[in-house]
C-alpha cells in the first residue's frame, strides 16, 4: 500500500468495489492477465456477465461504468492489485462462478501463457479454491474450448 492510499482509496479513489464491480474486475483481470485485451476475451467477458442475476438489474449505462471503472484499475494498477481488490469486494458464495469463468476467458484463445497460468494460480488462492477443485474446473474448461 502507497503512502498516500490511505488518503485516496485504495484502488481507484472508490473505496471497496461492489459485488458486481468485483466480479467483473476478475473477469477483466483474467482477460488482460496476459499483457493485452483480445476480442475473444472481452466478448466472453461481456456474454458470461450479462447471462448472471447478478447483473439482472444494472442499466447498458451502468454496465460500461463498471467495465470501465475495473479496466481503469488494471490499466493503473496491474492484474495482481485488481484481483487482490475484488477477491475483498466479492460474496463468498460468488468466489467458485468468478474462478470458473475466469478460467474460461484464459482458455479462450486456446493457448494459455506461463503469466496466465500465473494468474490463474494467484486467483485460486485469493479467492480460496482449493487445489482440487481449482484443477477439477480447469479441466472441464479445457474440455469445453477444445473445439
Amino acid at each position: 500500500m502507497g503512502l498516500f492510499d490511505s488518503l485516496f482509496g485504495g484502488m481507484d479513489g472508490g473505496g471497496k468495489l461492489t459485488p458486481q464491480e468485483a466480479f467483473a474486475g476478475i473477469l477483466m483481470g483474467a482477460s488482460g492477465c496476459d499483457g493485452h485485451i483480445g476480442d475473444e476475451e472481452v466478448q466472453a467477458l461481456a456474454t458470461a456477465l450479462l447471462r448472471m442475476k447478478l447483473y439482472q438489474r444494472i442499466t447498458e449505462k451502468q454496465f460500461g461504468q463498471i467495465l470501465n471503472k475495473v479496466h481503469g484499475i488494471l490499466k493503473k494498477k496491474g492484474a495482481e492489485t485488481l484481483v487482490e481488490g475484488c477477491a475483498s469486494g466479492l460474496p463468498k458464495e460468488l468466489r467458485y462462478a468468478a474462478f470458473t469463468n475466469a478460467v474460461d476467458i484464459v482458455l479462450a484463445d486456446g493457448v494459455v501463457e506461463n503469466d496466465e497460468k500465473a494468474f490463474i494460480e494467484l486467483l485460486a488462492g485469493k479467492l480460496e479454491i482449493d487445489g482440487t477443485s481449482a484443477r477439477t474446473i480447469a479441466e472441464i474448461m479445457v474440455v469445453k474450448n477444445r473445439g
